[in-house]
């Protein structure tokens, strides 16, 4: 399969609407780049708290670029001269089209715009250079401003050189760029990129007080994985340092490793007239003539194995462009370990301080109170009740007077199950908001991760609360309802056992009625009978207990049980665990790039199918 077909890696192999791996790649680095803008300054410099480096934005937006602009079909050759600061790119521009076509000025930084020059005969360019430029306006360069740094110069200017045939072989564009070194290239270094991406050959612009300069150096780094032809040109040389210049810079080429041992190095001498803007014609011809052949073999053979630079960039880059979303995306895994821990601690706080609590865990006597009302033999239930409303009256009041006070110590209206519930939510969205805290380091990569979420789960605390009621009012339903359910169990248990069930029931009325006898006096009730006679039915629900057997505790162990699964499926994980969880997912901000696992997955096994496809290509 060749992938370098018109299809350019878009589509399957059948032509259907199936995005091929060379255009998922390009998708994913395109939603990268729009990550990185907002992980950056206006600048293209990091945020505080965020570690995106702008070089990386740089490699990315040249890799994305590179890839998009991979296919070669019908646009002329393009050729991108490129430079620092002040070695003098416009005036070489202006030579190589045999007129003055860029500006030339003594200010560093005063081309801020990528400039085109068609030469020769084109075609309409609208196609390819709204490819090449996407949302990009095209002007005039006169109509270039320099508070508009996405917009372009276009001029056609003929052929160059006229007279001289090498020139008029086939046309091509020459674009003047940015300088890549002065303090402000950070804000208009895209257009350099985007160029670079759409050239099929660099001619680089270098004088002899900047052929050693660190940013040449890096440019040339970044460019090499792409693989197109490049030309040296050496600006402002006198005649005795033109040889030991270009001597140093061979040298230096040969030393970096990476092919360019026999790239072309043309010399420009240094020319008053030419620095002035008025040089001879004849000066301009025997000037631009080497410049002019070496940018023709140059672009003799360009256009070649454009996908394959592309994807050689791609590869170069890759752990370093998706460091900071696999850095995001374990912080986000190591989330929900810690979500997952909080929850375990929430069950094991309600395990410990309600159903193993002595005290507290009360649905089994509950329960109890309900076999009893179940137990009450029909016949003497309706005075034995009302004779119980009487005798427990002087206590009921009691607990009347102290019923305020009791309110006004922290609880839950729905019980003591729903106040531990509860407490256990309060620690365990205290426990999560620390451990965002404690791992909210401004020097670490994933600050930003770290800091949404915990913001996150302070704006989302209050409704979390919310559903975590509204589910725990259905728990304490449905605890009511196994109650009951377990009450009724018990008593037809004793139902099918009739001995049994008259033993209790016997046992039931005979203490109730001796309680009521003891009660009763000639002058009414006295403070000894008011604490005498409720002691003598909790006294018949014990002998229930003991009465019923082995199959009370198996209730009870039941309903733990059960309120254990219910808590844990109902409030842990339907409630707590889902919208725990969902934090993550839907987390943004500076910083957060918010893509999925699956997103990356998907283009790392993309990436590695356009690598397969160029093998078997």
């Amino acid at each position: 399969m060749n992938i370098n077909a018109d299809t350019g890696g878009r589509g399957n192999a059948t032509g259907g609407d199936t995005p091929g791996p060379v255009e998922v790649v390009r998708a994913f680095l395109g939603e990268m780049i729009d990550r990185f803008g907002q992980s950056c300054g206006p600048t293209g410099g990091p945020n505080a708290g965020t570690t995106v480096a702008p070089d990386v934005l740089v490699a990315l937006r040249l890799g994305e670029a590179a890839v998009r602009l991979a296919r070669p079909d019908a646009r002329p050759r393009q050729l991108a001269v490129i430079g620092p600061t002040q070695v003098g790119k416009s005036t070489v521009v202006n030579l190589l089209a045999g007129r003055t076509v860029a500006e030339v000025s003594p200010l560093a930084g005063y081309t801020v715009h990528p400039l085109g020059c068609a030469i020769g005969d084109h075609a309409e360019p609208d196609a390819w250079l709204a490819e090449a430029f996407p949302d990009w306006r095209r002007c005039r360069p006169d109509e270039l401003r320099r508070d508009e740094l996405e917009s372009y110069g276009w001029q056609s200017c003929g052929p160059a050189l006229r007279g001289t045939s090498q020139v008029a072989r086939a046309p091509y564009v020459i674009w003047d760029t940015p300088d890549f070194d002065s303090l402000s290239a950070d804000q208009y270094v895209r257009g350099v990129l985007e160029v670079a991406a759409l050239a099929d050959a660099y001619l680089l612009v270098l004088s002899k007080e900047k052929y050693a300069d660190l940013s040449a150096w890096k440019m040339l780094r970044l460019l090499a994985p792409l693989g197109r032809p490049l030309i040296i040109c050496l600006t402002k040389l006198t005649p005795d340092a033109a040889e030991a210049v270009t001597q140093s810079l061979r040298a230096r080429l040969s030393e970096s490793g990476a092919g360019w041992g026999d790239v072309s190095i043309v010399t420009v001498e240094y020319c008053p007239e030419l620095a002035a803007g008025t040089p001879a014609p004849e000066t301009v011809q025997r000037l631009a003539a080497p410049l002019v052949g070496a940018v023709q073999g140059a672009l003799e053979g360009a256009g070649a194995g454009r996908l394959a630079g592309a994807r050689a960039l791609v590869d170069a880059h890759w752990e370093a462009w998706t460091a900071p979303l696999r850095t995001e995306l374990a912080a986000l895994e190591e989330w929900r370990d810690v979500v997952d821990k909080a929850l375990q601690g929430f069950i094991e706080r309600y395990r410990r301080d309600y159903l193993e609590h002595p005290q507290r865990f009360d649905s089994f006597r509950r329960a109890t109170v309900e076999l009893l009302e179940l137990l009450e033999i029909p016949k003497l239930s309706r005075w034995v009740t009302v004779a119980r409303q009487a005798v427990t009256w002087p206590l009921r009041q009691l607990w009347a007077a102290g019923s305020g006070w009791r309110h006004a110590q922290p609880g839950h209206v729905l019980g003591t199950e729903a106040a531990v519930l509860s407490d256990s939510l309060e620690t365990l969205v205290t426990a999560l908001l620390r451990e965002t805290q404690r791992r909210c380091v401004s020097a670490s990569p994933a600050f930003a991760v770290w800091q949404g979420l915990g913001g996150r789960l302070r704006a989302e605390e209050a409704r979390l609360r919310t559903m975590f009621e509204q589910a725990l009012q259905a728990h304490h339903a449905r605890v009511t309802a196994e109650v009951h359910a377990a009450a009724t169990e018990l008593y037809e248990e004793l139902k099918r056992q009739p001995a049994r069930l008259a033993a209790v029931r016997t046992a039931r009325a005979t203490i109730d009625v001796g309680g009521l006898l003891l009660a009763v006096k000639t002058a009414g009730l006295s403070p000894m009978d008011a604490l005498w006679a409720p002691a003598t039915f909790a006294l018949s629900s014990l002998l229930v207990e003991g009465f019923a057997g082995v199959q009370m505790g198996a209730t009870a162990r039941r309903l733990k049980r059960r309120q254990v699964e219910a808590v844990q499926q109902e409030l842990s994980e339907k409630v707590l665990a889902t919208e725990l969880r969902h934090l993550a997912e839907r987390l943004s901000g500076p910083g957060v790039f918010g893509l999925s696992a699956e997103r990356l997955s998907a283009a790392g096994a993309a990436l590695h199918a356009w690598q397969e496809m160029e093998h078997d290509g």
